[in-house]
């Protein structure tokens, strides 16, 4: 049986693909077939057709998710309502999903904070609406656990067999430390523009030709340029033909030819502002990415006013000198006279003697102000033939004001000629005049003192103390020969505190050889190389190593003994010693 014509067409179809014939070149095989065979070979065509597209739908498929696995960017697909249908597994990583089809039926809200969220709905809603998407897209990405994303996206219309919108699609690559590392290098320019813009001296780059790249704003008004950017491009010779440009001009071909920097080069009467100013200039080669130098960068610092500032202080300074060299001078002669006016009676060893009817008396000192003048003095007052008054004070402070209070004490104590014999109403005279005094802030505030008489007929002592260390003396007892503080217990307050305070006195009488040693804090109050205070003990332990020496020896030994345990060679305070030995004359004995 023939084949109908309405079967010629599939027949040939089949005859190609599944009998491996031509209809047109074979008729005589088809007109041998019965239609049963005819069927049986469509359908063996239909089946082997069949798979061939079932083979071809996987392999597009494989190729699909082959690329989709393989791409390092995001690559997603979402319905109409911008939920996710598929996604590929770089995205599912960024998501944290262990397998892209957990993120199928989720959206954004899910994944983002819901700022975020909605404005990439409202994007997607817009291109299913418009059918317009959009390539590379910077979009900044906060999810929902806080952490900041920045991702370069692609968003398109996904369309179904019809042409039909059905959702979108689209690709996002991870951009964020990327984006990261430009934000942060926009943050360091903008940096360093503002601190070159603050800059107080004027800096600039210029290209290998020399020409102006950028400068900063002191440039700009050290030039009086209405913009910066209006020298771009321009060279030197270009804001300032003179001869001066053209020199810097070779001076910075020269750096860039070389690679050699200059560093804090000073100038004067190079600046290209004109004459008499200074500038401190550095420049520097601008290294291109080859190593070899593309540019310069500069910085010059107009010091003009710096160095007239240095000039005006040098004179002052000169001039400060000289002044302070005749200050000195002068200080020196008031030191002088200083102790002049206490050495009064004493010979060159130094040495004063008296001798009375029943005591002779012998007496030495050491003074050593720490300083030009001094507020420790000591002043030896003859009252008559067996009479003679020691004063010794301390006042607070040092130098001239120090020194001029003790002045004031020496003028003081002439007044009390009357009264010297007497030390307690010695001590409230004073204590009146300094009070009165003290009232005026620049005034030193105290002064210690201790009066003392010593009558070498009737061999008596007596001391009236203003809140002075008590002196010490010569005692022998049983126990043998020794030093210790002489009892001065009836003590008052220091001079210029208490108004109309009256002054006990303190009697001692003499029997056998005595020795006093007056003086003032500065000697026990020393400190050691320990840091410890040098103290009374080891004062009266120095005397009586040395208490056969004559008195001057004892007191130089006592000064050296003192600088050792000090570690010094000049003391710290001011130091006044007056040593006193009294002895019995031959008579009285």
């Amino acid at each position: 049986m023939k084949p109908s014509k309405e079967l010629s067409e599939p027949l040939q179809l089949i005859g190609r693909k599944t009998l491996g014939i031509d209809l047109n070149q074979d008729a005589a095989t088809l007109e041998n077939m019965s239609v049963s065979d005819l069927r049986q070979a469509l359908q063996m065509a239909y089946d082997t057709g069949h798979e061939a597209e079932q083979k071809e739908g996987i392999e597009s498929n494989l190729l699909f998710w082959q690329l989709m696995e393989s791409l390092p960017d995001h690559v997603f697909f979402k319905d109409r309502k911008s939920r996710f249908t598929c996604i590929n597994h770089s995205l599912a990583h960024f998501f944290g999903f262990k397998h892209p089809g957990e993120a199928i039926g989720k959206s954004d809200f899910d994944q983002f904070q819901n700022e975020y969220a909605s404005a990439k709905f409202e994007a997607e809603q817009e291109i299913i609406r418009t059918g317009k998407g959009w390539y590379f897209k910077e979009e900044r990405d906060l999810q929902s656990d806080g952490s900041e994303k920045w991702v370069l996206t692609t968003k398109l219309p996904l369309r179904n067999a019809n042409g039909e919108i059905c959702g979108t699609f689209g690709l996002s690559r991870d951009i964020t430390n990327q984006k990261r590392a430009e934000l942060e290098l926009d943050r360091q320019h903008h940096l360093l523009d503002a601190i070159i813009k603050i800059m107080p001296c004027r800096i600039f780059v210029r290209d290998a030709d020399d020409r102006f790249v950028m400068i900063n704003e002191e440039y700009r008004k050290a030039f009086d340029l209405k913009t910066r950017e209006e020298v771009v491009g321009k060279k030197i010779s270009d804001i300032r033909d003179n001869d001066q440009a053209r020199r810097i001009e070779a001076m910075d071909a020269e750096i860039i030819r070389t690679g050699e920097p200059v560093i804090n080069e000073l100038e004067f009467n190079q600046s290209l502002l004109g004459k008499q100013r200074w500038v401190l200039n550095s420049k520097v080669p601008l290294i291109g990415p080859d190593g070899t130098p593309e540019g310069i960068v500069g910085m010059t610092h107009d010091i003009t006013e710096q160095k007239l500032a240095e000039e005006r202080a040098h004179a002052t300074g000169e001039a400060l000198a000289k002044k302070n060299q005749q200050f000195e001078t002068e200080l020196f002669v008031a030191r002088q006279l200083q102790e002049q006016l206490m050495s009064i009676g004493f010979d060159e060893r130094p040495m004063y003697t008296r001798n009375g009817s029943h005591w002779n008396l012998e007496a030495s000192y050491l003074y050593t102000p720490s300083h030009h003048l001094a507020g420790d003095f000591f002043y030896l007052i003859p009252i008559s033939e067996n009479q003679l008054g020691i004063l010794v004070c301390d006042v607070m402070g040092h130098g001239i004001k120090a020194a001029l209070v003790t002045m004031l004490i020496r003028g003081l104590m002439l007044e009390t000629h009357v009264l010297l014999s007497e030390p307690g109403k010695v001590l409230q005279h004073l204590n009146e005049a300094l009070t009165a005094l003290a009232e005026d802030e620049e005034f030193p505030r105290f002064v210690t003192a201790l009066y003392t008489v010593i009558d070498l007929d009737k061999g008596e002592v007596h001391i009236a103390n203003a809140g002075h260390p008590a002196p010490i003396w010569r005692v022998q007892d049983s126990s043998g020969t020794h030093f210790e503080l002489c009892p001065v217990d009836k003590i008052g307050p220091a001079l210029g505190l208490i108004p109309e305070e009256s002054f006990n006195c303190n009697q001692f009488p003499l029997t056998d050889m005595t020795e006093f040693l007056f003086f003032t804090d500065g000697i026990i109050e020393q400190k050691t190389k320990s840091g410890e205070e040098w103290g009374v003990e080891n004062l009266e332990e120095a005397v009586l190593d040395h208490e056969s020496d004559e008195l001057p020896e004892q007191l130089r030994a006592i000064a050296e003994e003192l600088k050792e345990v000090a570690g010094a060679k000049e003391l710290e305070d001011d130091v006044c010693i007056i040593a006193v030995r009294l002895s019995p004359t031959e008579q009285s004995s």
